[in-house]
């Protein structure tokens, strides 16, 4: 807390945190053990920030969820993207795919993501936009990215 007082402004808190949630769930391939890790330095980290920069409590709320959520969304994305993660262990082997080839393939789709969560969610949010109108550009962004970008699946022959 005393290292970031005054230097980081606490809308900036709950996109900071994603990522360094993310960091640290890939680097150990647990989201469980991330989550362990960094609540009980970002909940008063954020009420320490958000009080000293003299917030509405309206507005400290809204940063205090949305640096928790972060921690979750974080800790799951890095879970998600992690090649030594149990989960992604076990989808490749399920799905009978190559390692390697299975963390590459969800890789894009993560970061896509994850990006347009934080620059659409997480930072409109924390400076006073409504959630419904994140939530809304994001679903939009999301939309328009698969609509450019994606590709038909050919369509296979059913059985006869």
């Amino acid at each position: 807390v005393s290292i970031l007082l005054g230097k980081l402004s606490p809308q900036f808190l709950p996109a900071l945190t994603f990522v360094i949630a993310a960091l640290v769930s890939f680097s150990t391939g647990t989201s469980w053990g991330t989550m362990g890790i960094l609540m009980p330095i970002v909940i008063p980290l954020s009420a320490a920030l958000t009080g000293e920069t003299g917030l509405a409590a309206d507005a400290s709320y809204t940063v205090l969820l949305g640096t928790i959520s972060s921690v979750l969304a974080g800790a799951v994305f890095g879970d998600h993207c992690s090649p030594i993660s149990d989960t992604t262990i076990l989808s490749s082997m399920a799905s009978a795919c190559d390692h390697v080839d299975h963390v590459r393939t969800q890789l894009p789709y993560a970061l896509i993501a994850g990006i347009t969560g934080i620059l659409l969610c997480d930072i409109p949010t924390a400076f006073g936009v409504s959630p419904y109108i994140s939530i809304a550009l994001g679903i939009g962004v999301m939309t328009g990215i698969v609509y450019m970008f994606g590709k038909r699946v050919p369509e296979q022959p059913g059985p006869a």
